[in-house]
């Protein structure tokens, strides 16, 4: 299975660049009730989906690894903990580190995600919001799209209400999904949901739009 996996998603690679789709990225929010919901969100992503994935799972550091080879087992696409320095590639997802703050970076001309000692300026880890800003800074906002998944509070919403307000789309987890609709409801409250979905439909969606 894995090394079929591996096959569809080379082959997966090669058409977005091909296709020219590949410069999109996609970067998701999540904090209480947030593992059932990136499995179900995750899941529903096919082999061929072209952009990479950068997730920000409020979740201690003993954990995350854990929780991203689960993920692995039932996605379509390859799924890794961002535990050190890692250039991204299409269709792969990133989860970060538990117990630090995950960034984008350009190293050496490439685009790399990396833990990042915990910020005391924000109150969760991994911060969404600064996850979502470093994101802001590396990509073109048009090709950027966030998800806001259920969690208590809310971080992320200023920087996915600010990647909506300079042209990329954004979805926030419905009530009638969300285990605690927090984050999501920040967001929307703040005008800065293009969508508002519940979580079984959040793949689909993202799926179209990575296609056009």
């Amino acid at each position: 299975m894995r090394e079929e996996r591996a096959k569809a998603a080379a082959t997966s690679s090669a058409l977005a660049a091909a296709k020219g789709a590949s410069d999109g990225v996609v970067v998701v929010g999540a904090s209480t009730g947030g593992p059932r919901a990136l499995e179900i969100v995750l899941s529903g992503l096919p082999a061929d989906f072209p952009w990479p994935v950068l997730v920000a799972q409020h979740m201690p550091a003993a954990f995350t690894r854990a929780f991203a080879d689960r993920l692995d087992q039932c996605c379509a696409l390859s799924v890794v903990e961002a535990g050190s320095a890692v250039p991204i590639v299409p269709g792969r997802i990133y989860i970060g580190k538990g117990g630090a703050d995950t960034l984008l970076a350009n190293r050496a001309g490439r685009l790399t995600v990396l833990p990042a000692p915990e910020n005391a300026q924000f109150l969760w880890h991994p911060s969404v919001e600064l996850l979502g800003r470093s994101v802001l800074q590396h990509y073109d906002p048009s090709k950027t799209t966030a998800v806001l998944l259920t969690g208590m509070g809310h971080d992320g919403s200023d920087a996915f209400t600010e990647i909506k307000k300079r042209g990329g789309r954004t979805i926030a987890e419905s009530e009638d999904s969300a285990v605690v609709y927090g984050m999501p409801a920040e967001l929307v409250r703040k005008g800065g949901a293009s969508l508002v979905l519940s979580a079984e439909k959040i793949a689909a969606q993202l799926t179209a739009w990575a296609s056009r």
